[in-house]
């Protein structure tokens, strides 16, 4: 990395940082009003702050390789469609999980007449830093309502979450896609593509089972239980922890495709060597 990038990246940083530090005073600011009950202009910029500061971070260091690899592989029309499709189951699902866990705790049943959207926020009293994390991860939410009793409520964190999950899905798949082709057309064998792809479909299924079981049941499912804790696990724990082991999934899979190359550069490098010989020394023909 030459100096210009580092004094970029270095550069990039302190403004999320910045963005990051500005999101607190303004949530505290919005949940100490007397409307904080109601959607505020600052309890959104809050919000967005937070969560674009937290994204970006993420790509800026610990997945900035694998914003580089979505870059070339969303240009592509199999990655736009990867990409929206489970970016868009994610979002649904977490938006029912969400819709349960304010259910749950407000023990309204939501029934939904007719279609409609709107803006909505959950009150957090009383205002602290704990309140104002927690208001990050709810507030405020676009609420979708599907008759006859479905409501997708969408916050900054599961279109955050969702948005991070399926770049790293795709990344997954799309480098998985390419260790196959090395292993179709250098090797006997695609062996070598079984454990990275096992990981991808591990990581997606754990993070999509116990979601897609709870939003079966919600929202009736957050009236009748007695514990909250199975939805704020299948709201925060599990797709940060899905991010995490996709993260490390994509480290294995990216060191077995650069070993895969550096083996069918050496094969090639053989078989071109092989062809240079025999044209050489061509076989001699013999006449009667």
């Amino acid at each position: 990395m030459d100096d210009t990038s580092v004094k970029l990246k270095l550069l990039a940083a302190v403004m999320l940082l910045s963005l990051l530090l500005i999101s607190f005073p303004l949530a505290r600011y919005a949940y100490s009003g007397a409307q904080s009950n109601l959607f505020s202009l600052f309890e959104g910029s809050a919000s967005l702050a937070f969560w674009v500061s937290i994204v970006g971070l993420v790509f800026l260091f610990p997945l900035r390789y694998v914003g580089a690899l979505f870059v070339r592989y969303i240009r592509r029309v199999r990655g736009v469609l990867l990409f929206g499709s489970y970016l868009s189951v994610h979002m649904i699902l977490y938006g029912l999980i969400l819709e349960g866990i304010v259910a749950y705790s407000f023990k309204v049943p939501s029934l939904v007449s007719q279609a409609s959207i709107s803006l909505a926020s959950v009150p957090l009293y009383p205002v602290s830093a704990v309140s104002i994390l927690a208001g990050f991860g709810f507030n405020p939410s676009v609420d979708i309502f599907l008759p006859p009793v479905f409501v997708l409520a969408l916050s900054f964190y599961t279109i955050s979450i969702s948005f991070i999950i399926a770049v790293l899905v795709l990344t997954n798949i799309m480098k998985v896609v390419e260790i196959g082709k090395m292993c179709g057309t250098a090797l006997k064998s695609r062996t070598l593509v079984v454990l990275p792809a096992l990981g991808v479909v591990g990581g997606a299924a754990c993070c999509l089972s116990l979601p897609i079981f709870i939003s079966l049941f919600a929202p009736t499912a957050a009236i009748i239980t007695n514990t909250p804790i199975v939805w704020y696990a299948a709201y925060f724990i599990f797709p940060s922890a899905t991010a995490v082991g996709l993260k490390y999934n994509m480290d294995s899979t990216v060191r077995i495709a650069s070993k895969m190359s550096k083996v069918v550069a050496v094969k090639n490098v053989l078989k071109n060597e092989e062809k240079s010989t025999s044209d050489l020394h061509p076989n001699p023909k013999f006449s009667v």
